[in-house]
């Protein structure tokens, strides 16, 4: 009798949690400023960043290289400042960039723009062979034409990735009010809720502003739903904080900074998920 007493109870205050969290994300995803995203305009040359993430906190030498890797490359972004977890920033630039490896770039760009209408043209193609509205004499044709611009366009990246290996890489250390300037500033805050709020869920905002007007060019804020509180709890995978899907905000496809800066698609910025990190610091 007592153990089915204590797991009445513990359902009870289980789907208790499963309610309020429900009840209180429909409340705050209601909230201004609106937890979705936003983009008021998009940049294809951003030069300089300055990445200051309040949330891990900072960038750890691992992820510094990773960031490095994926978005330095110094023709779109120039300059690289990330704040680090010991409170200082650390500012990444090439030095002396050579004029064919700039060279490189504006013909991996046209490539890139062609393989893309090609690849469209593709897709329409193929739609059309399926339908038999074209031969297979006139697919091959527009698929060859796809496969040797496509091939042209990778082969032109792998030749900027051999390149840019080769390249001096300056790292310089400072501090937040000694960042050289950069054009944009792409900050990451956890929103804080009440104590009652802060049992069921989670919140974090990303913002994006224009260093030289002062003004937030997009944001993004979202609110997620933590495994306690969840219909389906996270009972068998562990070290997940929330859960994945947020209740709102969110911009799918990947990292938000990848929907205003547009030539800065590229990979993972983190090693380790930032729903371990939250998981490490809150549950233990």
């Amino acid at each position: 009798m007592k153990i089915i007493l204590i797991l009445i109870t513990s359902i009870t205050i289980y789907a208790s949690d499963v309610i309020l969290s429900n009840t209180l994300g429909a409340y705050y995803c209601a909230q201004e400023p609106n937890p979705k995203t936003y983009i008021k305009h998009t940049v294809e040359e951003p030069i300089s960043i300055y990445w200051e993430d309040n949330i891990y906190p900072g960038f750890d030498e691992a992820d510094s290289k990773l960031m490095v890797a994926n978005y330095l490359d110094g023709v779109h972004l120039q300059t690289m400042a990330l704040n680090t977890p010991d409170g200082k920033v650390r500012v990444y630039s090439y030095a002396n960039i050579p004029q064919s490896y700039i060279d490189l770039f504006k013909e991996s760009n046209v490539a890139k723009k062609e393989a893309k209408e090609k690849h469209k043209a593709f897709n329409e193609a193929w739609g059309k062979y399926k339908s038999k509205e074209y031969s297979k004499t006139e697919f091959d044709v527009i698929s060859k034409d796809w496969a040797q611009v496509d091939n042209k366009s990778e082969a032109l990246t792998k030749q900027i990735e051999s390149a840019r290996s080769k390249l001096d890489l300056v790292i310089t250390e400072t501090t937040r009010d000694q960042i050289p300037q950069m054009n944009y500033t792409i900050k990451t805050d956890e929103v804080h809720f009440s104590d009652l709020a802060r049992k069921v869920l989670y919140s974090d905002e990303v913002k994006i502003t224009d260093n030289r007007t002062k003004e937030v060019i997009a944001y993004d804020r979202r609110i997620m739903q933590l495994y306690s509180a969840a219909l389906i709890p996270d009972f068998a995978i562990g070290m997940r904080y929330y859960v994945p899907d947020a209740l709102c905000g969110q911009e799918k496809g990947g990292l938000f900074e990848r929907g205003v800066f547009t030539t800065l698609e590229r990979s993972t910025t983190r090693w380790v998920g930032l729903n371990q990190i939250l998981y490490k610091k809150y549950t233990k």
